[in-house]
């Protein structure tokens, strides 16, 4: 309470001298996370480019992001939880530099070997941005907007992965694949020294800083093959001697992690937060949402371009209208949530995505853009209604001292929920592509049309499986409780 009371002075005082800290460090943070974000998508659209120039095959180019998703994964929990212990401040500040030195090396880079393992360098910087980014906001600003703020955050996420592909294309027409590192360095620097100059130090007191690495070693290897299995699961076959390998090492690892979390005297995540029947609830929520529009993400432009002829960039426009609409409903439902809370919200907007994937799973291949639009406007505003509360609630369960680990919480969620998602997407999209294939293959349709309408009803089916485990989310997202305003 009396942490609220001085976070309250503080405002007031910055009021009568007209200095709006919050915003300010929220305009400081918001370049980190957008660069963050955007650096996520922009390098995908270069891989045709990068297979070519450095004459090596897609599976080996993969390994571009497949790198950097699994160094910024599983080192998130562990850089929030630093950061609770030596100051946002710092841990954001590093993660800018290391970050912007590491896309200083990809635009320097000789060989794919060179380019992924610089790749890591960013991965790690990008992870210290995100992990602290939403604590030091959260920081910032009074509980009493903590949606709000979060869900400006949130139309920055999407605008980061919104502009990373359209950036990236434009930047490889008119210049080289390096253009999409080194043409971002100087807003890096930028970002760099506005973070230095704008960003408060946290007061900590003088106590000993003990760091968990067991659990963080254990957190980072569990997470590691947690993600290479989904990733890989469905090209060497869920049954395969190294996926069973991998599997038994994630259990392995995710155990002896939480044996070193339940003796560590700090540790990289406090198993006490899931007492919270909040905290448990929204990170549940948060996975499942993931896990079930995943299937959208990556299914889509195969509809589109595979299944009703599209061009790549005509896709990809109509695509940007979820993101749109997300970044107009964010704020407004976080703005809304710091009035009423996130149960409501939340439920409400897992419900119109459930819809959404719903009305998205009867398109055939006869739909026209007018019949994609307003299905992919809903989602978008159930995918708004549903993150910025649901980031609040997560934000706003956790002590304050803890606030790094709830960010990356938050963040380590929603990357583990997109790649198991896209494993299951994946495997059921591939499995009943087949199935139809061999349904259809006594029907007179020619070979182009046949595999049309067998990957439009291998789309239907995985959408259909991604509305189940939606309707989950919607059970854990009721069952969060009531609105309690952080003290």
């Amino acid at each position: 309470m009396a942490e609220q009371q001085d976070s309250s002075a503080d405002g007031v005082r910055e009021a009568e001298k007209g200095l709006p800290y919050k915003w300010l460090a929220l305009i400081a943070v918001a370049i980190g996370t957008y660069m963050g974000t955007m650096d996520a998508s922009i390098v995908n659209i270069s891989f045709p480019t990068l297979s070519k120039t450095f004459g090596v095959d897609a599976s080996v180019v993969l390994w571009v992001s497949v790198a950097y998703l699994l160094a910024s994964t599983g080192l998130m929990l562990t850089l929030g939880r630093l950061g609770d212990l030596i100051g946002r401040k710092k841990v954001y500040i590093l993660g800018f530099v290391i970050f912007t030195l590491g896309m200083g090396l990809c635009s320097l880079a000789q060989n794919i070997g060179q380019l992924i393992g610089f790749r890591v360098v960013q991965a790690i910087g990008s992870a210290m941005l995100i992990a602290v980014g939403n604590a030091i906001v959260i920081d910032a600003f009074p509980g009493r907007e903590r949606g709000k703020a979060l869900g400006i955050m949130g139309g920055v996420v999407s605008a980061g992965f919104i502009t990373g592909p359209l950036i990236g294309g434009v930047l490889l027409d008119a210049f080289d694949w390096r253009s999409i590192f080194y043409i971002r360095l100087p807003v890096g620097v930028i970002g760099i020294i506005m973070a230095w100059l704008i960003l408060r130090g946290e007061s900590r007191a003088r106590t000993r800083v003990s760091f968990d690495l067991r659990g963080a070693v254990t957190l980072f290897g569990g997470l590691t093959t947690l993600l290479l299995l989904v990733n890989q699961g469905g090209k060497v076959g869920w049954t395969s001697p190294y996926i069973l390998i991998l599997g038994a090492a994630t259990v392995t690892l995710l155990a002896l992690f939480v044996v070193a979390e339940r003796k560590a005297i700090q540790p990289v995540v406090d198993l006490a937060l899931f007492r919270s029947r909040l905290f448990a609830a929204a990170n549940a929520s948060l996975l499942l949402i993931f896990v079930a529009t995943a299937a959208y993400s990556f299914l889509m432009p195969f509809y589109l371009i595979q299944g009703l002829g599209y061009s790549s960039s005509r896709a990809g426009l109509l695509m940007i209208t979820v993101a749109l609409t997300t970044i107009v409903v964010a704020p407004l439902s976080g703005w809304l949530s710091d009035k009423i809370g996130s149960r409501i919200l939340c439920s409400l907007g897992m419900a119109v995505v459930c819809l959404a994937l719903f009305l998205l799973s009867g398109l055939s291949i006869h739909s026209t853009t007018t019949e994609v639009i307003p299905w992919l406007i809903i989602f978008g505003l159930g995918s708004g209604l549903f993150q910025a509360p649901n980031s609040s609630a997560i934000m706003g369960s956790v002590p304050r001292d803890k606030l790094g680990t709830g960010a990356a919480m938050i963040a380590t969620g929603r990357q583990v929920g997109m790649s198991i998602g896209i494993a299951v997407a994946g495997a059921i999209f591939t499995s009943r592509q087949a199935f139809h294939m061999a349904r259809l293959a006594h029907e007179q349709l020619s070979p182009a049309a046949l595999r049309s309408e067998a990957l439009v009803a291998g789309f239907q089916d995985a959408l259909l499986v991604s509305v189940l485990i939606c309707s989950i989310g919607i059970i854990t997202s009721l069952v969060r409780g009531r609105y309690h305003p952080m003290g």
